[in-house]
């Protein structure tokens, strides 16, 4: 059986959990992604753990936030008016949505709190400045 290299199209199957062991993404536990080793479309630290794999191996790795979605920055949690927001919107804490700017740029963000006149914004991902603890198995490999 050969080992991945550089260029190989990879198949694998992930399970991302966090410290707590509560998971990541649940919905994907059944899907398989396919990859090609050195585009960078996954984290470096995925991409330096399938090298040298091979076809039915399993391997499980920490990532630290720094290598993931950067750490958590207080600086981006933010008020904003209640009347800034669509009126027949329900909004609730917890609840995840997109901010449209007048730059065309869009963010996402975390509603935290909620009062008469503000609400308050977490604009950092949901998994930001969290260590997060892949398993990742190769389903297949097509070399390059």
């Amino acid at each position: 059986m050969e080992c991945i290299e550089k260029g190989d199209k990879v198949k694998i199957k992930y399970e991302a959990k966090l410290e707590s062991g509560e998971e990541c993404f649940p919905e994907n536990n059944d899907d398989t992604i396919e990859i090609i080793i050195g585009e960078g479309k996954i984290f470096s630290s995925i991409e330096n753990c399938l090298k040298d794999m091979k076809t039915g191996e399993t391997k499980t790795i920490t990532i630290e936030p720094n290598e993931a979605f950067g750490p958590y920055h207080e600086n981006l949690i933010i008020d904003a008016p209640r009347t800034s927001f669509k009126t027949d919107t329900d909004l609730s804490i917890g609840m995840r949505i997109k901010i449209d700017t007048p730059t065309e740029k869009v963010y996402y963000a975390t509603i935290i709190k909620m009062t008469d006149s503000a609400i308050t914004l977490d604009l950092n991902h949901p998994l930001a400045g969290k260590k997060l603890i892949f398993t990742v198995t190769v389903v297949d490999i097509n070399k390059k």
